[in-house]
């Protein structure tokens, strides 16, 4: 159980390193779908949505440890922005995933990053 323990302050802290990056990149995509699209643009999409994977994968592996003193972070709420998000990416309509990572990944990305730096040992 320590060794599990372990592991998930491990994961926090890198989640607690890569949120601040994260979040910058993107309130970049979300620039550039609502004003004037870049050449990279649809590869930066691709690697927010990458980074919302990962994200899932270390929020799923680490909530027990992040809500242990008390719900900081909301499962429900995690799945309800990436599924607006997973929908808006399906209509492939910039304007629609603007308005999705600006609406409900921006916030939830600004919680977790607010839920895991205090994190203690």
């Amino acid at each position: 159980m320590e060794n599990n323990r372990k592991e998930q302050l491990e994961a926090v802290k890198v989640l607690a390193d890569f949120q601040e990056k994260f979040i910058s990149n993107t309130e970049i995509l979300i620039d550039e779908l609502t004003t004037t699209k870049k050449e990279d643009t649809d590869q930066l999409l691709k690697s927010v949505t990458d980074a919302v994977n990962w994200e899932m994968g270390v929020l799923n592996g680490t909530l027990s440890l992040i809500n242990e003193k008390g719900e900081k972070l909301s499962k429900s709420d995690i799945n309800d922005a990436i599924m607006k998000l997973a929908e808006a990416l399906r209509g492939q309509d910039d304007q629609q995933i603007a308005d999705a990572l600006e609406k409900q990944l921006l916030p939830m990305l600004k919680k977790v990053k607010e839920a895991v730096k205090d994190i203690d040992e």
